[in-house]
């Protein structure tokens, strides 16, 4: 007589991690963003570069994320590198994609990430590509 085991598949855990980020990031699909509120608390704040800026609540931060794909729709990022401390991480990234006047660029920057649990709530956006004033025209509009 033979056993037979059912083994279940293991729940999808809600939670932020570096390889998230960079799973996501790699090939980005606007319609992941429906299920964000699994990486992030409803309170969060980023802090994105300017003339974007600070920006308060999972919504508004996610339609800066959306602004940002729709603006730039090949973008992907590179993760390089990465460094945790506590409850913060550290994510280096290399952006490619093309810009809205068709110049394919490549950028640096590195965000700093803020855990509450396996949620992020703050997230600082370092970088000094001008692809975020574009983004951040996208995102002005979207607010009028």
């Amino acid at each position: 007589m033979s056993s037979t085991a059912i083994v279940s598949a293991p729940a999808v855990m809600p939670g932020w991690t570096v390889d998230t980020f960079r799973r996501f990031w790699a090939k980005p699909d606007i319609a992941a963003l429906r299920a964000i509120d699994r990486l992030c608390t409803q309170d969060i704040v980023g802090y994105w570069p300017r003339p974007i800026g600070l920006v308060r609540g999972l919504k508004p931060y996610a339609a800066v994320i959306e602004d940002l794909l729709l603006t730039i729709p090949d973008l992907s990022l590179q993760v390089p590198d990465h460094a945790t401390s506590g409850d913060l991480a550290f994510v280096r990234w290399i952006a490619t994609g093309t810009a809205p006047n068709g110049q394919r660029f490549e950028a640096n920057g590195c965000d700093r990430v803020r855990m509450r649990g396996p949620l992020v709530c703050e997230n600082y956006i370092f970088s000094d590509h001008p692809f975020f004033a574009v983004v951040a025209e996208r995102n002005a509009r979207r607010g009028s």
